[in-house]
């Protein structure tokens, strides 16, 4: 009897952390290899953590509004990085139709090709995703937005790739990464 109790309570944790899991990985189909030698870093804020390769550059900016963490890999060429610049906005913020096409709209006025965009969930809110295409001074420029709601506002991660070299391996590294975002 103890067993089964202890079994299905095992299961029961298994199936509610696996549907509220970022699965941003998945979307995008990104079977590349876990980072090794992560730390973990919080914005200025304590609003959300995300787990960084120790020999990134990271940044952390805060305003009344706005908590910030970017960070990039700086010991390689702009085209051979992943840029991640992840916020924390204090101003609520409703994952709908008007809010998407507003997304579209910037992105066209940028004068961005969308590749593609959905309505997601992510860190366990309603959340859409954004992938485009343009050129950003002389590069090839591809970028990912993730906007997810959260309690007291959202977040907005994004992240920046450079150059026409190994781009899907550098979004599934990004990607990867993103995956490990946690609200606090």
């Amino acid at each position: 009897m103890k067993f089964s109790y202890l079994y299905s309570a095992i299961i029961g944790c298994l199936l509610f952390s696996s549907c509220n899991s970022n699965k941003l990985s998945e979307e995008f189909k990104c079977a590349s290899p876990d980072f090794n030698n992560l730390e973990e870093v919080t914005d200025f804020k304590k609003n959300f953590t995300i787990d960084l390769p120790k020999n990134w550059k990271t940044n952390l900016y805060y305003d009344e509004v706005v908590s910030s963490i970017y960070s990039a890999d700086t010991t390689v060429s702009i085209k051979e990085t992943v840029i991640i610049d992840a916020s924390f906005i204090l101003n609520p913020v409703e994952i709908n139709k008007e809010f998407i096409a507003k997304i579209k709209t910037e992105n066209t006025t940028g004068q961005l090709e969308e590749l593609i965009s959905k309505e997601i969930q992510y860190l366990g809110n309603d959340a859409f995703y954004n992938y485009v295409k343009g050129k950003k001074g002389k590069y090839t420029y591809h970028l990912l937005n993730v906007f997810t709601k959260a309690d007291l506002g959202f977040m907005h991660v994004k992240t920046e790739i450079y150059g026409d070299s190994l781009v899907d391996e550098r979004l599934c590294k990004a990607v990867k990464l993103i995956d490990k975002i946690r609200l606090k």
